[in-house]
């Protein structure tokens, strides 16, 4: 006793010296974790920052780009039809231009010798030059049409710094006639990073990539923090000779001697750089305070640990006498005692309760009561113990336990609460129950299953049923029963006896087992009659039916085979009633089963091997869907599928390519709408046929369009299931296409939806290479309401993204969805991917969605879906209207 006493008082002193290191530690470790934390959130903010300096610089430039484009076609334009420059009008162009960018850049246009002829603030008496600029060297001696930009340049109109922008323009002839410029001043520059919250000691800054500051924020007043300096910390200058895109970076030797997280970022549109940093005295401030705190509190825990070491060395002491009572009363107990606490973990356990689930008391002791109950879940386990803990009541109750070789046996439970040492503990006595539970489990067998084939009986069904009835009506869920009565049984059993037909249901009722799912009940009433209870199917009657009758099928096809019967074999067909139960409340319990017994007649009236729904409206609408789909396969074959054609409109007038819709022209029914077919062929796998054929008629248009002046440069874009994208020979039936009809691979668009993407990734990215090789293009329809990922979607060789009409049908009322379309527009310029808006009705939808960059549409508003001859006219009607307007 004694010896155990030194052993606990040395383990307690060295526990709470352990302790206290462990908290200094852990507190050195966590303040030194969250510096680096700080550190690292620090480095992404000034990175995400920088990115969206280059974003916004970008979108500028865009802008200007684009405007550039246009003042260079206004040039050419009045070159080409007067053969000189209309000054007058020229300058109201760029005047507008002026006025829209003004905020950002000015625009002047030159002669072939350099002068300045055209352009804000410039008349009649200005004499200025660019002919020494390098970037009209460089236009006067290639004619690559790209848009130009300078380093930081002295303006000599305007007299202040900026970069400038320009493009060049040709006379009639293609020969050299000038440049049109557009100059961004550096304040534009420095209101961007003006915008930017930094804090106290933060900086943005912008260089060119010769060193020379175009902008600093806030500005430094010294001649270093000058328009045109040259300067930059020496890692600054390292990164920048490295030729990196982006990175950040710590600097200690600033100009103004405050140390940063910086990061810095090559702009993607002009030969610049920008540099964002983050004071290290503003980010760490809130780190300092929490080292000063962590001080505090570890002297006061050390504290605290040394009064409760002496209190838990006086509880040790009174323990080990409690506990040596105890442990004389439980070696001597018969049954199976333990006592647990609050957490169910054994405290005490006798040595009958040891032997009871095998294991010593040495691991008896500390196990929970988990691991050996396998009668209750963790969460019933806690529920019984909260109970007996809050009442003083004595409860006993049946589990099941696990012994340590993993067998199980049943248990009788008594158990209650009790005080020990001032905690509540339960006191459990456990008794193994070798032999009455097996005695039940055989009568309950005998009452709720069938002897011959194992399955539940009538009156297990009925209980099944009342339950499923009950949740049904709670829930508002269906349900539904299949009464299956096999056809001409009796003739088995008079032919070969009942022996043999014993067999034949027996291997019925297997091959039912497997036509259904796990949660379904398949049961047999007695002779040949069985029942299958289909529970949580769709709330709706129309989808529950349609998974009834999914199942009863698949039950008539299988039972459609020849069995072994005796010495002969015999093939079986089967009769089916179908009723839907449940989603209202008072319905008899036996009223499901009479309906289904009754529609099973009316199967078996129709001629057997059949199904037959008791409601007359579902066997209407079974009637029809079943004819729809029996009429598919023969309309693909009769040609009676066609395909119409829905304009893609850029700007007000200019169509860019169409989408092709596949149409069923029924010759009973009239045209038929894809809605009501395209998820049977989805199902039956037609769609693969199907989309063959589209893309078959849709290369052949192609082809005849090639020769057709303003046909010729029309795309046709095609929507692709998943199911036929994935089709091993997808890859071969396209380009086969192709090559068959003539027709050019750049104008044939494949367009895929978002549920695409969740199926083969990688495989999807493999086949859409091989085809992006021979010239075809990818449109990603629907975006925005699927699973599509952005990690994913960077990936997919795309050309082009559509905004779907579920977005554009609000967009004038809905801001969520104004601001999805703007997402994803921005998301598509950024990832170079044209962006088309679908379902385009107004014309004040175009024009919400021409403000927030969306330029291309398709819609009512331009066009309904049309046939091959009306679009032809169509694009003839709007050829002189596309011609009279300018591009937008």
């Amino acid at each position: 006793m004694q010896r155990n006493k030194r052993t606990i008082h040395i383990a307690l002193v060295a526990t709470v010296l352990a302790l206290n290191l462990f908290i200094a530690g852990l507190l050195a470790y966590t303040l030194e974790v969250a510096k680096e934390r700080k550190e690292e959130e620090v480095r992404v903010t000034v990175e995400n920052l920088s990115l969206l300096l280059d974003q916004s610089v970008s979108s500028s430039i865009r802008e200007i780009d684009l405007s550039l484009r246009e003042v260079q076609g206004d040039l050419e334009r009045s070159l080409l039809e007067h053969g000189r420059l209309d000054h007058a009008l020229l300058s109201e162009r760029i005047a507008r231009f002026h006025d829209w960018l003004a905020p950002i850049a000015e625009f002047k246009v030159t002669d072939a010798e350099g002068r300045v002829i055209l352009g804000h603030a410039v008349t009649s008496d200005t004499r200025v030059s660019y002919a020494d600029r390098s970037y009209f060297y460089e236009h006067r001696s290639a004619d690559d049409g790209v848009t130009r930009a300078s380093k930081l340049v002295y303006g000599r109109v305007a007299g202040t710094w900026g970069n400038v922008f320009s493009r060049r323009y040709n006379d009639a002839s293609g020969q050299f006639a000038g440049v049109v410029t557009a100059v961004v001043p550096v304040a534009y520059f420095e209101r961007l990073l003006s915008g930017l919250s930094l804090g106290s000691r933060g900086i943005a800054l912008m260089r060119d990539l010769d060193m020379s500051l175009i902008a600093r924020f806030p500005p430094l007043e010294t001649d270093a923090g000058g328009v045109g300096s040259r300067g930059g910390s020496l890692e600054l200058r390292d990164i920048v000779a490295a030729g990196v895109q982006a990175q950040s970076f710590y600097s200690a030797q600033t100009a103004d001697g405050i140390n940063r997280i910086n990061a810095y970022r090559k702009l993607a549109s002009m030969p610049a750089f920008v540099v964002v940093g983050w004071g290290e005295d503003d980010y760490l401030a809130q780190w300092h305070y929490d080292r000063w705190k962590a001080i505090v509190f570890f002297l006061t825990f050390c504290a605290v640990t040394l009064v409760a070491g002496g209190l838990l060395w006086r509880l040790v002491r009174a323990t080990e006498r409690a506990n040596q009572r105890s442990r004389i009363l439980l070696q001597n107990a018969s049954d199976g005692i333990h006592i647990t606490d609050a957490a169910g973990t054994v405290v005490e356990a006798s040595d009958a309760f040891c032997r009871m689930i095998g294991h010593p008391r040495a691991d008896v002791i500390g196990m929970n009561v988990t691991q050996w109950d396998a009668g209750f879940s963790a969460d019933g386990l806690r529920e019984i113990i909260e109970r007996l803990l809050e009442s003083s009541e004595v409860l006993t109750f049946e589990t099941v336990y696990r012994r340590r070789d993993g067998g199980t046996f049943p248990v009788e439970i008594t158990a209650f609460a009790l005080e020990v040492d001032g905690r509540r503990v339960l006191f459990c006595s456990a008794r193994d129950i070798s032999a009455r539970k097996s005695a039940e489990a055989e009568v309950r067998q005998l009452a709720y299953y069938d002897a011959l084939t194992g399955l539940p009986n009538r009156r297990l069904l009925l209980e099944r049923l009342e339950a499923a009835q009950a949740a049904g009506a709670k829930l508002g869920s269906r349900g539904a029963l299949l009464f299956i009565d096999l056809d001409n049984f009796k003739t088995i059993n008079d032919t070969v006896g009942h022996q043999q037909g014993d067999a034949l249901l027996k291997e019925v009722a297997s091959v039912l087992g497997r036509c259904v799912r796990k949660e379904d009940t398949v049961a047999r009433l007695g002779g040949d009659e069985f029942v299958v209870m289909l529970e949580n199917l769709d709330e709706r009657e129309d989808a529950a039916a349609r998974v009834a009758e999914a199942i009863g099928g698949k039950i008539l096809q299988a039972l459609r085979k020849t069995f072994a019967v005796g010495n002969c074999e015999r093939r079986v067909s089967a009769s089916i009633g179908v009723t839907l139960f449940g989603g209202e409340a008072g319905e008899a319990l036996e009223e499901p089963l009479m309906r289904a017994d009754l529609a099973m007649y009316q199967a078996k009236y129709a001629g057997r091997d059949a199904m037959r729904f008791f409601n007359p409206q579902m066997q209407a609408d079974a009637q029809i869907r079943a004819e729809l789909e029996a009429g598919l396969w023969s309309a693909l074959e009769k040609g009676q599928f066609v395909l119409e054609y829905q304009p893609q409109v850029r700007g007000s007038a200019k169509v860019i390519g169409v989408e092709a819709l596949v149409r069923w022209r029924h010759p009973e029914r009239g045209l038929v709408s894809p809605a009501e077919f395209i998820p049977i062929a989805e199902e039956n796998g037609l769609i693969v046929p199907l989309g063959r054929w589209v893309i078959e008629t849709a290369c052949a248009q192609l082809a005849a369009w090639a020769s057709v002046p303003g046909r010729a440069e029309l795309s046709i874009a095609v929507n692709v299931s998943a199911r036929q994208f994935l089709q091993p020979d997808f890859v071969a039936d396209v380009l086969g296409a192709l090559e068959r009809s003539g027709a050019c691979a750049q104008r044939l668009e494949i367009e895929l939806t978002e549920s695409t993407l969740i199926t083969d990734i990688e495989q999807i990215i493999a086949r859409m290479e091989v085809l992006r090789a021979h010239g075809l293009r990818f449109s990603l329809d629907d975006f925005g309401t699927g699973y599509s990922s952005l990690a994913y979607l960077k990936r997919l060789p795309l050309d082009q993204v559509k905004i779907d009409r579920s977005f554009v049908r609000d967009i004038l009322v809905d801001p969520n969805d104004a601001a999805i379309a703007t997402m994803i527009t921005v998301l598509g310029e950024t990832l170079g991917l044209v962006v088309v808006a679908e379902g385009v009705e107004t014309e004040a939808q175009r024009d919400c969605l021409l403000q927030i960059g969306c330029r291309a549409y398709q819609g009512f508003l331009f066009s309904r879906p049309l046939g091959a001859v009306q679009l032809e006219a169509f694009l003839d009607a709007m050829s002189p209207q596309a011609a009279a307007q300018s591009p937008r």
